[in-house]
């Protein structure tokens, strides 16, 4: 009786804590019914659930499994290794966005500056993926540059937003930024760390 019911909950997962999927695309193919775009739990590895974790399930994206940060400005996921290998394995495709929010000096503090906004110089933005790639300008690893407004110094709130998508999920999360000077991490700048999706 147990091993049937085992064999029944990897079957047909629930995304319980106690019954968790291995990634949401199994919710949708197992449950073959309509679900709503939600939280549930996945174990990759189907080992021990006490190894589990939450995730939002975009079932509208066609079963994405979404981890968010654990805090909105690092890159840090709260996944094991373990469990991330089993993610990255079970998916073919991972996507995830990250914007620069920045507060642009007024052009009166500017010496010499123009009637308008002024432009600041754009640092070299470089972001590492999991498998310590670099994603950059100028690279087969290009992030496609959504929006790139944080050099407008006009005294407005203005951002720049990365997105990244690759066929090769070992890529993705970015765990690492270089080039956007720590010094300007402050009251007017903030980076927001976006979630990271697999299918």
């Amino acid at each position: 009786h147990y091993l049937s019911s085992v064999m029944e909950s990897i079957r047909k997962p629930l995304g319980t804590r106690d019954n968790p999927a291995r990634v949401c695309k199994d919710l949708l193919d197992c449950q073959r019914l309509h679900l709503k775009d939600d939280w549930f739990w996945v174990d990759p590895n189907l080992g021990c659930t006490s190894d589990a974790f939450k995730v939002f399930c975009n079932f509208t994206a066609g079963g994405q499994t979404c981890l968010h940060p654990v805090a909105g400005d690092k890159p840090e996921f709260g996944v094991g290794k373990v469990q991330m290998k089993f993610l990255h394995l079970l998916s073919s495709e991972a996507s995830q966005s990250i914007t620069f929010h920045c507060l642009g000096d007024p052009p009166s503090s500017i010496k010499n500056a123009p009637t308008g906004p002024t432009q600041r110089e754009n640092p070299r933005i470089r972001f590492r993926g999991w498998n310590k790639q670099m994603f950059e300008k100028g690279t087969l690893l290009e992030p496609h540059v959504i929006q790139d407004e944080c050099q407008i110094q006009d005294g407005s709130w203005h951002q720049s937003r990365f997105y990244f998508h690759t066929q090769d999920s070992l890529q993705l999360p970015v765990v690492d930024i270089y080039g956007f000077p720590a010094s300007q991490l402050n009251s007017q700048q903030h980076i927001e760390i976006g979630p990271v999706c697999f299918l």
